[in-house]
């Protein structure tokens, strides 16, 4: 959040420098608390004196600031004592910036020495110039093809439009090419924007939606792909066996891929990770439809019934889907912890004033720590370095009964796929959905359980499985029924999305996906940076679509 002295012409991006200077006799204390730490104490800053003295800032998130006349001895000072402060701030730095805190005849100024930069400025450039480019490819293959058709009298076109032929629904390799390239973006920094990035804790930033909405189009394609097999008259058996293969895979590669930053040591591996909750979530979900899903489902007469069919045809899988969702909220709100409240679902640490020190996760961490161990659990969460929490993992185990139901939400999506072939029929009950799933992980979060990411809560799951239901609506417009746009660049790497991840993982440290030119204290490198790899695995994907290779579990 902030490091003793600075000077401007060393500060990067989200960074501000706050020279502190004390015209009074008084022995003030300057103390500081990040927005990103809720319920925490103030920590300490620095002695104010009458030397000029500078403290750098992290300016990516809002801060408070309290001047104490103390003797500075205590490193942390509760919220509730600063009521005998000299003075409070709620100072709004931004990145580049210089200022002077000044403290004279028991008040304090901020004084702006320098002006800060827009931060976000870069990105919308950024971002214009990408949609421009790829606007102009789109119109220029939409004129190639007209000049196409006259050509051919349109031969192409009959039989491309031929009502018998069946079509790939090329909306859902958008979708899950967004996903995967976002993800990408957001593994390589998201250029520095806070709001691209993960939340520290409770909350939902941009970043947070990229995981979940690859779990749950993974949903999506179970009934497609397996409703296919079963008319197809492959054998259950066979099914079963190939479910557990690639879920077996999954869980493997990810722990593989968990090793990759040292050597491993075996009493140190990190076990779940997010290719294993794949492996977990697909295995439960895709068993479920397996053998709950009739091979040719009964015809039904009743008009209620037809209009609700997609639903009927899960109720069985709902039925269970529903008790593990009740089975993750006893354990969250039920389950003893010792030591700690039950129920807690904070970060621990010096959240709440360091009351529940231990804490972190209530239930899930818990579960984490008597089953997997400490050390077998992710070690560099943010939390760790915000509220100082122990190692806590946000794909523990507990957060894998809140996936499947994510995962299950996209079956009963691709479901309606299944029994509905109208656009409309799929469009509006995506979207009916989304509101109703929206609602009530709003009023979950207000009342009962907040979203977090980390936890993988109940209203988590829900709000951004609205956020999917939407996105594949709007893809799936604008790709498969106007037809206006095509999927690029996101639809190829898609295909591979597989293949595209665990390659980034493999290749993160070297060149020429990642490099560094300098320290790198400019938002637009960085920025550059991530983008550039993104790019890559966008041409690889491309170079391996046009070679016919796909890679698959």
């Amino acid at each position: 959040m902030f490091e003793k002295q600075c000077f401007h012409s060393d500060l990067k991006y989200d960074e501000a420098c706050v020279k502190l200077r004390n015209e009074d006799q008084s022995n003030a204390w300057l103390y500081a608390l990040s927005s990103d730490c809720v319920s925490c104490p103030y920590s300490r800053v620095s002695l104010i004196s009458t030397a000029n003295y500078s403290v750098k800032f992290n300016t990516a998130r809002s801060m408070k600031w309290a001047v104490l006349n103390v003797d500075g001895s205590n490193e942390y000072i509760s919220a509730k004592n600063i009521s005998t402060a000299i003075c409070k701030l709620s100072p709004n730095l931004g990145e580049y910036g210089s200022y002077e805190l000044l403290i004279r005849n028991d008040s304090c100024f901020l004084n702006t020495l320098i002006r800060p930069t827009n931060s976000y400025i870069t990105l919308l450039i950024v971002f214009g110039i990408i949609v421009c480019f790829l606007i102009g490819i789109s119109l220029s293959r939409q004129i190639w093809q007209l000049i196409q058709e006259k050509c051919l009298k349109h031969t192409n076109d009959q039989i491309a439009n031929d009502p018998t032929k069946k079509r790939r629904v090329k909306s859902i390799d958008t979708f899950r090419g967004i996903s995967i390239l976002f993800m990408i973006f957001v593994n390589s920094g998201a250029g520095g924007y806070y709001l691209l990035e993960h939340a520290t804790w409770n909350g939902l930033l941009i970043g947070d939606l990229v995981f979940p909405c690859f779990m749950w189009i993974m949903g999506v394609c179970i009934p497609i792909a397996m409703s296919s097999q079963l008319s197809r008259g492959v054998l259950k058996l066979e099914m079963f066996f190939g479910i557990l293969k690639r879920s077996i895979l999954l869980f493997l590669i990810g722990v593989a891929l968990n090793t990759l930053a040292s050597i491993p040591q075996l009493e140190k591996i990190r076990i779940f990770g997010v290719l294993q909750r794949f492996g977990v979530a697909y295995l439960v979900v895709a068993l479920m439809f397996l053998f709950l899903t009739p091979r040719k489902p009964k015809k039904i007469q009743s008009l209620m019934h037809q209009r609700l069919k997609d639903i009927s045809i899960l109720l069985p899988q709902w039925i269970i889907v529903l008790c593990i969702v009740v089975v993750h909220c006893i354990l969250t709100f039920k389950l003893s912890v010792p030591g700690c409240p039950t129920g807690y679902l904070g970060p621990g640490g010096r959240h709440e004033d360091g009351k529940y020190f231990n804490c972190t996760g209530g239930a899930a961490g818990y579960i984490d720590d008597l089953i997997l161990t400490p050390k077998h659990v992710f070690q560099n969460l943010l939390i760790i370095s915000v509220y100082g929490s122990k190692p806590f993992d946000p794909e523990g185990i507990l957060g894998c009964l809140t996936t499947i139901f994510q995962v299950f939400l996209g079956v009963q999506a691709g479901e309606i796929l299944l029994c509905y072939k109208d656009w409309k029929d799929r469009v509006v009950r995506w979207l009916l959905w989304a509101v109703f799933l929206a609602i009530v992980g709003f009023l979950a979060h207000v009342y009962v359980i907040p979203v977090n990411k980390n936890l993988w809560s109940l209203s988590f799951a829900l709000v951004t499985t609205a956020f999917a239901l939407g996105l594949l609506s709007a893809c799936y417009l604008l790709v498969d029924v106007a037809r206006i746009w095509r999927g690029g660049p996101f639809r190829i790497p898609g295909m591979n999305a597989l293949l595209i991840y665990i390659g980034h993982h493999l290749c993160y440290q070297i060149f020429p996906f990642h490099w560094r030119i300098g320290n790198m204290q400019g938002r637009t490198l960085v920025l550059v940076e991530a983008i550039w790899g993104v790019v890559l695995w966008t041409i690889i994907a491309y170079i391996m679509h046009r070679k016919r290779t796909y890679i698959t579990l």
